[in-house]
């Protein structure tokens, strides 16, 4: 049995749920349940709103080559943070006979109730995504309502060169003949 581990952040932070500490639960928990060989898919800058990520792409390709017989995450709003999107992607592995693990919220998705259970908790995965969108853009737009800066790159500040004058008391005199 051969095992499909996905990895997502949004973007690099330094802490918390790290692609690293991702994998590496992901791994432990397919080893317990007798997976021995993993294929390690990592998407770190990429955000959960749509599935067009590049080592996302690569692992349904792979998928649809029957290269694993299950997909490992460490949670669900890893993989999509967008209801349609999961719903796509696990009628697609349904059809290839791909078992869906998510470690954290340790859906059974054999029965009717884990499968209800995996798709509410991937509606509030969007609404959670949609809810901070909306904070951002209320928080950036009174940030300009204010005056204040919005952040970012600055566009057209130039670095002042620090200069070190030096006069002598000398040549500060002028010579009167």
């Amino acid at each position: 049995m051969k095992a499909a581990i996905y990895s997502r952040k949004s973007r690099f932070t330094g802490k918390g749920d790290s692609i690293e500490n991702q994998i590496q639960l992901c791994i432990d928990y397919a080893k317990s349940i007798g997976v021995k060989d993993f294929l390690i898919y990592e998407d770190e800058g990429f955000s959960g709103s749509n599935i067009d990520r590049p080592q996302f792409k690569k692992m349904m390709q792979d998928a649809k080559d029957k290269k694993f017989s299950y997909l490992v995450c460490y949670r669900l709003d890893r993989i999509s943070r967008n209801v349609s999107d999961f719903s796509t992607l696990i009628e697609k592995l349904n059809e290839l006979n791909i078992s869906f693990i998510s470690i954290k919220e340790q859906f059974d998705t054999s029965t009717p109730m884990g499968r209800a259970m995996m798709f509410i908790s991937s509606v509030f995965a969007q609404l959670e995504r949609e809810t901070i969108a909306e904070r951002i853009k209320d928080n950036m737009y009174e940030l300009a309502r204010s005056g204040r800066w919005l952040g970012g790159q600055y566009t057209s500040w130039i670095q002042p060169v620090k200069k070190s004058h030096s006069l002598d008391e000398k040549s500060k005199r002028k010579k009167y003949v």
